[in-house]
């Protein structure tokens, strides 16, 4: 197999970026040139797309390359990968092309294969996680498992929000835990190595804790229906303490790494969705829109560049130095995040704002591909598999 089926992050992260660029640019062409989307709703279509298209391709070329290290295992690759690989297009693809008003065999297939990809990615990193006994990362087959299951009722409601919500909860979830673990360790290991007290890093386990449970609580409590000050109470706790915990990572002491700092803006915007929600939970002049994009664009956006930036150099044998023009892409996926909530929340302009965070995005997840392409699909710098 060609270079990119040699491990899960080349194939997957290309896929990811050029799929975020791809819908963005089809969503616009919805809102603005009325563009067709085979019956479906056009909300509809732009969640379900952006959760199991975008964030699902990220997650996986992550976890396919994290796991073996986890676990000390081989990696996935060659036609297994390919194959895991083109499940996730095939999903992709009916979704697009299938038409569920009209019933019928095709649109029922649609629907098998695009449930199909989280349950065999799940079954891909749960192998090698129980065989080697590293039972403590079996948190992200259970999530894999839980946006499996919102995929599952996205596809059953008429009405898919409640699903996209809890699915949203679901990629916070990994999001929180996945960056509670890499963010303040590649935090110490840059000071240690630029001359700066590395013991300035501090986790507090109860802090930790609590990050999760909040949210936790609040996607349940959301999910049955809980009333808006419950709802506000839960939100704004777990915004202040994720906030809490991402100022004990010291991350403004990274500023000359933007491998580093990129990671802890896309944390912060965790934090900020949450209080978002909270805030207006109970405060109807804040809508449900602007945590929704602030946790879509500005956390997930934020972290699946910064991520697929700093794993597409270190796991290709190259030093973690970003290409010249790579701080570009944080910067433009900052602007498409402020620009995008501003709208949401009505204190920027719908017009020209809505089409500025839209360039933004696209630009920034053509400009990775523009700079991370040929590294992605070019042979590893130190001559090693993969």
């Amino acid at each position: 197999m060609s270079l990119a089926f040699g491990y899960g992050f080349r194939v997957f992260f290309l896929s990811a970026a050029a799929y975020a660029a791809l819908i963005v640019a089809g969503w616009m062409g919805v809102l603005i040139f009325a563009w067709p989307l085979a019956g479906r709703l056009p909300m509809a279509w732009h969640a379900h797309e952006m959760i199991y298209g975008v964030v699902a391709a990220a997650i996986a070329g992550f976890l396919l390359t994290a796991v073996p290290n986890w676990t000390g295992t081989d990696r996935i690759h060659g036609r297994t990968l390919f194959a895991l690989w083109l499940l996730w297009l095939s999903g992709r693809a009916g979704y697009w092309l299938a038409d569920p008003a009209a019933g019928g065999p095709t649109a029922g297939l649609a629907m098998v294969l695009d449930l199909a990809f989280l349950p065999a990615l799940a079954i891909a990193v749960a192998v090698p996680i129980v065989r080697s006994g590293n039972r403590r990362n079996l948190i992200v087959v259970a999530l894999l498992s839980a946006l499996f299951a919102t995929n599952l009722w996205h596809h059953s409601l008429a009405l898919t929000r409640p699903a996209d919500t809890l699915a949203l909860d679901m990629i916070t979830l990994l999001m929180i835990v996945i960056g509670g673990r890499i963010t303040p360790a590649f935090t110490r290991n840059w000071m240690m190595h630029n001359g700066v007290d590395a013991s300035r890093v501090v986790s507090n386990r109860w802090l930790e804790l609590a990050s999760i449970a909040l949210v936790v609580v609040l996607a349940a409590a959301a999910a049955a229906g809980a009333p808006d000050p419950w709802l506000a109470v839960l939100a704004i706790g777990a915004g202040l303490c994720n906030l809490a915990r991402l100022a004990q990572w010291q991350g403004w002491r990274t500023l000359r790494d933007p491998l580093v700092w990129v990671l802890h803006l896309g944390y912060a915007w965790i934090g900020i969705a949450l209080l978002l929600r909270g805030i207006g939970a109970v405060m109807p002049s804040i809508p449900d829109a602007a945590w929704l994009h602030a946790i879509g664009v500005g956390a997930m956006g934020t972290l699946i560049l910064g991520v697929m930036a700093r794993v597409s150099l270190g796991h290709t044998g190259r030093p973690l130095a970003p290409p010249r023009t790579a701080t570009a892409i944080f910067a433009l996926i900052t602007l498409a995040a402020v620009a995008r909530v501003g709208t949401a929340a009505a204190w920027l302009p719908r017009s020209p704002a809505l089409e500025i965070a839209a360039a933004a995005w696209i630009a920034a997840f053509v400009h990775f591909l523009f700079l991370y392409l040929p590294i992605l699909l070019a042979p590893r710098a130190d001559g090693k598999p993969g």
